[in-house]
């Protein structure tokens, strides 16, 4: 059997394993966030850890940041152009977004 630290490695250098374990790390990180908004830390989280670099973990996790949004935006539906007027809310909705993944891209500068 072997080490975990082996398998994270193999994830982080070779190429498809690499891109299946972002993706799952994307979609169920989208998925969590959709219950709470927590779900957005464990998206950037989980994004950064399968990263070869911590740098390419902040911009995975800016690419979660994205996917929450577009998700959020097409969740909305026709409602969408409504919120627009919504300013403080939209601010702290597009600000959290944007911010709370890259709190969990940190886990990457530790492990």
């Amino acid at each position: 059997m072997s080490e975990p630290g082996a398998a994270l490695a193999r994830i982080r250098t070779e190429s498809r394993p690499h891109a299946v374990a972002l993706a799952v790390a994307l979609i169920g990180g989208v998925a969590l966030a959709s219950v709470h908004w927590l779900g957005l830390v464990a998206a950037g989280a989980a994004a950064a850890l399968v990263a070869p670099s911590f740098r390419r973990g902040v911009a995975y996790a800016l690419a979660a940041s994205a996917l929450a949004l577009v998700t959020f935006t097409v969740a909305l539906g026709s409602a969408a152009p409504l919120v627009a007027g919504m300013r403080p809310a939209v601010y702290v909705t597009a600000a959290g977004a944007l911010g709370l993944p890259l709190l969990g891209s940190l886990a990457r500068g530790v492990a």
